[in-house]
């Protein structure tokens, strides 16, 4: 499969970005230290912290649109502890990234979304989006943005009628592609109490051009030797994990097992989710609550430093509350960077505020 051929709606829509993107230097607000988010961070009681985690491993069945029989599976884990909140976090990652992601296995107390929400009395639900680790492979040019926005909602019914849960509150979480995936899933069913927005934005960086380049087809990668991958499935070159970094303020060792753990990047994600990125449009339907949360060196959907183009953001979504938070020192991965505990901190804040403490 010709690489350069399969990525050249993602250069073009790149190339128009030079003339669509926001000019967002006009209005651009003060990032916060890591004193001031750190100030954030909600202590859970004692006996709250404590208390075991419930962790269920679940399957879903599910169709890749209305009308379709059901006929592939999501694999994730439910965790959870005693007398929780009864709101679910539905945590959607990013390309190339399984949910992994929000688990992290090095320093889970450093780099583990799952653990600090937990913690703090918040239910997860971590998933292999479809296409992803242990969830099934359909053929990649089925795997879209859209495609995945369905399979979302799925989850979000089964976290609510009784299959995976019967939670009163769903809020989506999504990192990149995923907040992506979170927005459409939004804007089509409505069925989001609220929305986590991380590494995401309507624009473009100086580095979003340069992302084709990061990615060549899985069966090329001994990470996914022998797995038999349909056709159309990418993930990245050898030692490109560190794009995703702001690296001074990275633990080598974490992009080290990064890269040992990636996963895969669709043909069909790869066509329709740049021409989300310049379709703001896309999310006036959006009313519940709203954080967006980038890393100050996030160059491929911002400019750095100062991530101006995040401020604008809000204006696409005139129902909707809006926070906009950059945190310092981070590039796209805010898990997975050494300040990730800021980075919880900040949505467990919005989550109490929007939700209950």
């Amino acid at each position: 499969m010709n690489l350069k051929n399969t990525l050249a709606n993602f250069l073009a829509v790149a190339a128009l970005a030079a003339t669509l993107s926001v000019c967002a230097a006009a209005h651009t607000a003060p990032i916060e230290s890591e004193i001031e988010i750190g100030s954030l961070l909600t202590s859970a009681p004692a006996a709250t912290i404590d208390r075991p985690t419930t962790c269920q491993q679940s399957q879903l069945t599910v169709a890749l649109e209305a009308g379709q029989p059901a006929t592939y599976h999501v694999t994730g884990q439910l965790c959870y502890k005693p007398n929780n909140k009864n709101i679910v976090h539905l945590l959607v990652s990013g390309a190339t990234y399984s949910r992994v992601y929000w688990d992290f296995p090095l320093q889970p107390q450093q780099y583990s979304y799952v653990r600090a929400l937990t913690n703090a009395g918040y239910a997860t639900f971590n998933f292999d989006r479809i296409g992803i680790g242990e969830s099934d492979h359909p053929p990649a040019d089925q795997v879209t943005v859209q495609s995945n926005a369905f399979v979302v909602h799925q989850i979000v019914q089964a976290l609510r009628d009784g299959r995976l849960g019967t939670f009163a509150k769903v809020i989506l979480v999504g990192h990149s592609l995923g907040s992506g995936v979170a927005t459409v899933e939004a804007a089509q069913y409505g069925d989001a109490d609220g929305l986590v927005l991380t590494s995401f934005l309507h624009a473009a960086g100086p580095g979003f051009a340069q992302i084709p380049a990061l990615f060549y087809p899985a069966s090329l990668d001994p990470r996914f030797a022998g797995q038999n991958l349909p056709d159309g499935y990418f993930t990245t070159v050898s030692g490109g994990r560190s794009t995703f970094y702001w690296t001074p303020n990275a633990d080598p060792d974490v992009i080290a097992l990064d890269e040992l753990t990636k996963e895969t990047l669709t043909l069909g994600e790869i066509m329709t989710f740049p021409p989300l990125v310049f379709s703001p449009g896309s999310v006036q339907g959006i009313s519940a609550p709203v954080l967006i949360v980038m890393g100050q060196y996030d160059n491929g959907f911002c400019t750095p430093p100062s991530c101006a183009e995040a401020y604008v953001e809000p204006n696409y979504y005139p129902s909707a509350q809006v926070e906009v938070k950059v945190m310092p020192n981070a590039g796209h991965d805010l898990s997975l960077q050494r300040n990730a505990p800021a980075f919880f901190a900040t949505v467990l804040a919005w989550s109490n505020r929007h939700f209950g403490n």
